[in-house]
């Protein structure tokens, strides 16, 4: 066992200290140590592979914590109860979304063990502080976000204690904060016999995030919201925990303040009477509550958008003052660049050029013209004439965005999506020209649609629409959402095209309050976690799970293995509805661990032999759309399958990869081949 090798004891600061654990040592012969994560106080924490406990090997987090500070047996006593009822806290807060879950908890060798959920991310700490000041919306959607954890814990008589940067983890896949970290469990190690009674020595929590009651061991719910509100503050002014200082009288914390080489931050009335509600020195004078902050947070929002509203209408010099035309940050055009660079057609070129330079009436004549003599009809191309059409005719109009995968940043992005973008595109320029024809100056007789599509005009206003990228980049994505959600004219945004962008993005849109229709996302996870101002029009991964696995077990096929990407969130969404259903009504899944279509040693023939060799098996195809790596991988198992195994798979085989390969294979290939498609291409 690994503490026969590492049970050196030394003695620091009044605790056992011992040698760390070890890449490669093997902890309860089950959790296989990678390395050491960090170290503070009495604990320990490392990640580890679950090497020998669950399928797949997952990551998780050991968490070792000293003995306490007394061989007296009513201080361990004491010490082991205070650690169960801890781990059952914690156990308690798996309803929790964005809280680590608790895998197994124990005792081994004097000292105590938490084992729990990684979260793959990255900490506040690398975002917070270096004089980087956020922008106000960032830092309400933070506050937002670690708050409403906050609300659930407390909720549960919870307090966390330790609430810094470091214990706040912005998750990869959803781009939301996940709190880390609980620091009473971590008491334990504080317990000692003093005057006769046992108890804790040292104060649970980090200075400088800590309100005055936590330092003499009182802590309250909305010592919490002290926590949260020093970040906040940290966030929007730059500033580092030293940086903060407090009056000498009333002992309330100073930061709205300028130097000579740091100007006053600019921040509105709402925001600052929020930030200092919250660190006021006495807890009475505090939010009592992380719902009270978060009601707080949401007014200061509208507010916001409200006064940017009036600041807009209020603007005389605009050429258009019912509706003006503000200037768009890059990856974003109404008509002032081509974002569709695949093609740029001569009319279409000087008319963005004229758009750019505010010559409506000469943009509107050139995009009608390339419309009618330029690429096939392009959706782009119409848009840019409905916007410059509503600029003419000096119209009213309402405004809205549509974000789609426009680019690709990374090299092996596979733009499936491109054709899909298109599709997308294409009903939004629908819409919007049938909005327009109902306006009563729209008699053009060479404007697109006149004459067979429906007019629609809307309580007398026309409707124009912004074009956002999101380059299938997270950080894109994001940076498109807080661009859109701090124009005040945007009332609602279509976007974006795939589970993965819009789970990076939804919940800036959402704790903006501007509505998002997605065209594209099926993944559940948007479903656990339902948003206000969230829809979509796609059916989602548990519904296309259930008609794959309800048509297999109709053509008599009870076995089934599944070929995807664990990292995409609807592959991952996929699997596990797909798994739970098909057991449910009597199918069995063999092999998904082993066919990982993103590994890199992904072997497609041996996959097939080892599939056949299981006897009559079903292929569940789900590759991640936005890899060539993936998909190509996908394809080589339908071209290698023949027609030997059932093959079914979601909507992203249904691409121009699969109607080049019907073209090239004999039509037998596609007999045992089926697609759940929500859409297909007219």
């Amino acid at each position: 066992m690994w503490y026969d090798r590492h049970q050196r004891v030394q003695r620091v600061k009044g605790m056992e200290q011992f040698r760390c654990l070890n890449p490669g040592d093997i902890l309860r012969d089950r959790y296989q140590i990678i390395g050491q994560l960090g170290e503070g106080g009495f604990a320990r924490t490392y990640t580890a592979n679950d090497a020998l406990g669950s399928p797949g090997n997952p990551l998780c987090v050991v968490k070792e914590i000293g003995p306490p500070q007394s061989n007296d047996p009513d201080v361990w006593h004491r010490a082991q109860v205070q650690f169960e009822t801890e781990a059952e806290s914690l156990i308690s807060l798996e309803q929790c979304s964005r809280i680590p879950r608790l895998i197994e908890h124990f005792q081994e060798q004097g000292r105590f063990y938490l084992i729990q959920e990684y979260i793959a991310g990255n900490p506040l700490n690398k975002e917070i502080g270096s004089g980087r000041q956020f922008r106000e919306s960032e830092v309400i959607d933070l506050l937002q976000d670690i708050l409403e954890v906050l609300d659930c814990v407390h909720k549960k008589h919870i307090i966390h204690r330790d609430i810094k940067p470091s214990n706040l983890i912005r998750c990869n896949r959803s781009g939301k904060i996940a709190v880390i970290d609980f620091g009473a469990v971590k008491g334990i190690s504080n317990l000692a016999i003093q005057g006769g009674q046992i108890t804790q020595t040292r104060v649970i929590g980090t200075d400088g995030y800590m309100p005055a009651e936590q330092w003499t061991n009182q802590p309250r719910f909305n010592s919490d919201i002290y926590a949260v509100g020093i970040i906040g503050i940290q966030a929007i002014a730059g500033l580092d925990i030293q940086d903060f200082f407090n009056d000498k009288k009333t002992c309330e914390l100073i930061w709205h303040y300028s130097t000579h080489d740091r100007p006053m931050v600019q921040i509105s009335d709402q925001l600052e009477t929020v930030l200092n509600k919250m660190v006021r020195y006495h807890f009475n004078d505090r939010y009592h509550s992380a719902a009270e902050v978060l009601e707080d947070l949401r007014e200061a929002k509208l507010s916001r958008r409200e006064s940017l509203r009036v600041e807009i209408a209020s603007d005389s010099t605009t050429p258009f003052p019912s509706n003006p035309r503000l200037v768009l940050p890059d990856n974003l055009s109404a008509g002032e660049k081509i974002l569709f660079t695949s093609s740029r057609p001569r009319l279409k070129q000087r008319g963005v050029k004229e758009f750019a330079a505010f010559n409506s009436e000469q943009a509107f004549n050139l995009f009608k013209e390339s419309w009618q003599k330029e690429v096939n009809k392009d959706p782009e191309t119409l848009i840019y004439t409905n916007n410059a059409f509503l600029e003419v005719s000096n119209t009213p109009y309402y405004t809205i965005a549509v974000v789609l995968s426009v680019c690709q940043r990374n090299s092996d992005s596979f733009s499936q999506l491109g054709a899909q973008t298109k599709e997308y595109l294409r009903g939004v320029a629908q819409a919007q020209t049938e909005v327009n024809l109902g306006l009563s100056n729209s008699s053009d007789r060479d404007f697109p649609g006149q004459g067979f599509l429906p007019s629609k005009a809307i309580n007398g206003k026309g409707l124009k629409v912004i074009i956002a990228d999101d380059a299938i980049d997270e950080e894109e994505a994001k940076q498109r959402a807080i661009s859109l959600v701090n124009r005040p004219d945007i009332l609602a945004v279509i976007g974006h095209a795939s589970s993965e962008m819009t789970m990076h993005a939804v919940d800036i849109y959402n704790n903006n309050n501007l509505v998002l229709m997605s065209p594209g996302a099926a993944t559940e996870e948007l479903t656990h976690e339902p948003r206000k101002f969230f829809f979509r029009t796609q059916y989602t991964s548990s519904l296309i799970a259930r008609d794959l696995a309800d048509y297999l077990l109709a053509k008599n096929q009870k076995q089934a293995t599944i070929l995807y990407n664990p990292g995409s969130p609807f592959g991952a969404s996929f699997v596990e509805d797909y798994t739970n259903y098909f057991r449910d009504v009597g199918g069995e899944i063999v092999g998904i661990r082993e066919f990982d279509l993103f590994k890199q040693d992904f072997n497609a023939e041996r996959a097939i032999e080892e599939i056949q060799a299981k006897g009559e098996t079903a292929i569940v195809l789900v590759p991640d759309p936005h890899h060539t790596r993936s998909l190509d991988r996908a394809f080589e198992i339908i071209k290698l399958n023949g027609v030997r195994n059932w093959i079914v798979g979601a909507w992203m085989l249904m691409c121009p990869q699969m109607l080049k390969l019907a073209s090239q294979q004999p039509q037998k290939l596609f007999k045992k081949l089926i697609f759940s498609v929500g859409w297909l291409s007219g």
